[in-house]
């Protein structure tokens, strides 16, 4: 069998890497635009930081690891079209036949039309190009002050890490509050302080009208000017679905694909941030654009093309992030969106301390807890604190995953330790919030 990818990123990646692990007599293919196979785009913030001293560090398996486990790969090359009648990629390389053929094709920035927007001086940070360019700039120029244009998971990493690097930096969002798709505003408004503490500035409602200078001198956002010497746009990422589009395959938002992950071709499956799959909570179609979802797809695909039956199970997108002091984590549906799509909820809401009273050292953490009123079901959870939340939000994620109710968290068996945690922890106490509201 000849099982071809087009993508070398993430999905692509690792989906090469299950489908050898299944069959080791299967001719495996990775056509991809860039010169290496898969990185980590959720780092790049951190190079620029100087957490993560060069660009190359964040590549996870260098090319001959790709090589030893008999993966050809087809890096620098772009695939044009596909010939579905003919079972072809047409690449700007010559022809390649397939037999079965995955699309990671992934996702790029978006970048709004805002005038000026191609000037020098401003950037994306959305791949190892954009955070060399990025860093060439900041050596050559040596900017101070920075626009962020878009407070989500990019704007925000990409803001802290500028700020840990001396720099001036005002962040702008056209929405009311920052990490508008995970965060309610009373859990933004605590990652906001937080940030403002370290000298990150916010202009919430408001957006970009023009970028002035060449390179860029200051940036016009609705009626007033500010000075600004580098300007990040991070306004979100567009699913690359031009290929799939052209090849008459079903795509949406992104390129349509059953539990199977199959596409609207049988023979051609589609995963990462190019796929369009299934919310847990709504039953919509959604994408899931994080690393941990681009890694279960592609084992969920290698498994169904090596002849299994393994279904996509629908996502909470389950995600996690740290800013200067506080872990931010998250799943589901906000209050605000559930409002929108007409869910009714009841929300629990705790905060508390990451250790007992007693105990020095303890961090303040706030839990906010999402239960569907229906059939009191856990269908989001955010969690602000100064540590330990990434295990919090993995349990409630995988709670909710297995269709937990409310009496289900408030009643779950905790562990304690005084320098690590409460006897009493903060989710549980959250739960019995909301299990209140539902008796009253």
């Amino acid at each position: 069998m000849k099982i071809v990818v087009i993508g070398s990123g993430t999905a692509g990646s690792n989906f090469a890497l299950f489908m050898r692990k299944l069959d080791r007599k299967a001719e495996i293919i990775v056509i991809g635009k860039e010169p290496t196979m898969q990185y980590s785009p959720c780092a790049l913030p951190h190079v620029i930081s100087g957490t993560i001293e060069k660009p190359e560090d964040v590549i996870v398996f260098p090319n001959e690891f790709y090589e030893k486990q008999r993966i050809k790969m087809m890096l620098g090359v772009e695939a044009k079209k596909i010939d579905r009648e003919r079972k072809v990629i047409i690449t700007d390389k010559g022809e390649v036949p397939y037999d079965k053929l995955v699309l990671a094709t992934g996702s790029r920035a978006f970048i709004p039309p805002i005038k000026g927007v191609e000037n020098e001086g401003v950037f994306t940070l959305k791949s190892l190009d954009d955070v060399r360019r990025i860093k060439e700039y900041i050596s050559k120029r040596k900017p101070k002050k920075v626009v962020v244009i878009g407070a989500g998971l990019i704007g925000l990493e990409g803001a802290e890490a500028f700020a840990k690097i001396g720099m001036d930096v005002l962040v702008v969002e056209l929405l009311e509050h920052l990490l508008p798709t995970m965060l309610d505003k009373d859990m933004a408004k605590i990652v906001q302080e937080e940030m403002e503490k370290h000298g990150v500035k916010f202009k919430f409602g408001v957006g970009v009208s023009e970028i002035i200078g060449n390179p860029v001198k200051e940036v016009k956002i609705g009626e007033e000017s500010v000075e600004a010497d580098l300007v990040l746009v991070a306004t979100g990422v567009r699913a690359n679905v031009d290929l799939a589009k052209d090849a008459g395959l079903e795509v949406s938002r992104g390129i349509v694909v059953n539990e199977y992950l199959q596409t609207s071709d049988p023979d051609i499956y589609a995963i990462g941030d190019c796929a369009e799959v299934f919310d847990a909570v709504t039953g919509k179609r959604t994408l899931s654009q994080l690393g941990t979802s681009a890694v279960r797809m592609a084992k969920v695909a290698a498994e169904n093309i090596a002849g299994k039956k393994v279904k996509f199970r629908p996502v909470f997108n389950t995600a996690i992030t740290e800013l200067f002091d506080l872990e931010i984590g998250t799943f589901g549906i906000t209050e605000e969106r559930a409002k929108k799509e007409g869910i009714e909820v009841v929300i629990g809401k705790f905060k508390g301390s990451t250790k007992p009273e007693y105990y020095p050292g303890g961090k303040p953490i706030t839990v906010k807890l999402i239960f569907r009123k229906e059939d009191k079901r856990l269908i989001g959870a955010q969690i602000v604190g100064g540590e330990r939340v990434w295990g919090r939000i993995m349990t409630l994620s995988a709670l909710a995953q297995k269709g937990a109710t409310v009496e289900d968290v408030a009643y779950l068996e905790t562990s304690y330790a005084p320098p690590i945690s409460p006897t009493i922890d903060p989710i549980t106490v959250a739960a019995e919030m909301a299990m209140r509201k539902f008796k009253s």
